[in-house]
């Protein structure tokens, strides 16, 4: 089956490693890994039966799409030595402002793909969010339809709600992932099965992934059952980072549902 798309990939670190299995997987084709860390590249490279290159002229003309898979610092510097004027080129932050990447290519755009992604996991890219701008409405669809092939759901936003949906991606991985190492720790310093916690956790996805998650609150802080709180704070006084949470957490519940009664 010949690959309906072909893409040359600006970089080779957790982002490029998960999107570039994911395209290979679902027969697109990856023209080359560029990176100034020739080594790097060339290790992307051999996992996703590409080229690797760590010099400009090496680079495709005829890609249908270069994905810009850099830290933020890094993407004008690096790409500002590239020929890439009048080609489709997108960024994959949350963050990084599209439109500087106009006076590289008129064909600018973003590719931000809303998924935790590291080199060494084994993620499942399918139906993960793709947000996707650009400035011309056949390279928005051409986004749409390389999101579509990767069984992937597009959504076309502006900049400011990218930005204001990586806030939220952020909120939602990475402030649970310090939430849930700082139980953790708790668990082991006072010797208490973490594992124990698995259906509850497990119950507690399945309770936020519903609408108005406001309604399934539950606990001392919603009841307004100060004693009880209290006795947790005591317990936690030796928990620098659990016993702040617990507090900020406790003093947001109480003031959003005393709020909601009035």
């Amino acid at each position: 089956m010949k690959p309906e798309f072909s893409i040359s990939i600006i970089g080779s670190g957790n982002v490029a490693t998960q999107l570039g299995r994911a395209l290979l997987k679902n027969n697109i084709k990856i023209d080359i890994i560029f990176n100034y860390n020739i080594h790097s590249a060339e290790l992307l490279a051999k996992d996703l039966h590409s080229k690797a290159s760590n010099e400009p002229t090496d680079l495709p003309t005829d890609s249908d799409l270069y994905i810009i898979a850099l830290k933020d610092e890094h993407i004008l510097a690096t790409i500002n030595q590239l020929d890439l004027k009048n080609k489709l080129i997108a960024h994959t932050s949350g963050t990084f402002n599209t439109q500087l990447l106009n006076k590289i290519s008129s064909r600018a755009g973003c590719f931000y793909p809303m998924q935790t992604l590291t080199k060494n996991e084994k993620i499942v890219f399918e139906n993960t969010a793709v947000f996707i701008e650009a400035n011309l409405d056949d390279d928005i669809e051409l986004l749409k339809n390389i999101t579509n092939q990767l069984n992937c759901t597009p959504y076309q936003v502006n900049q400011l709600q990218r930005q204001q949906l990586h806030i939220a991606a952020i909120a939602t991985n990475n402030f649970t992932y310090h939430l849930f190492s700082c139980i953790q720790e708790y668990c082991k310093s006072n010797n208490l099965p973490y594992s124990s916690l698995g259906p509850l956790f497990s119950q507690t996805i399945k309770m936020i992934a519903k609408e108005n998650t406001f309604m399934y609150q539950t606990g001392p802080a919603k009841r307004g059952e100060n004693e009880i709180i209290e006795k947790h704070k005591d317990l936690l006084k030796s928990e620098e980072f659990l016993a702040d949470i617990y507090s900020l957490f406790t003093k947001q519940i109480k003031k959003k549902h005393q709020n909601n009664e009035l």
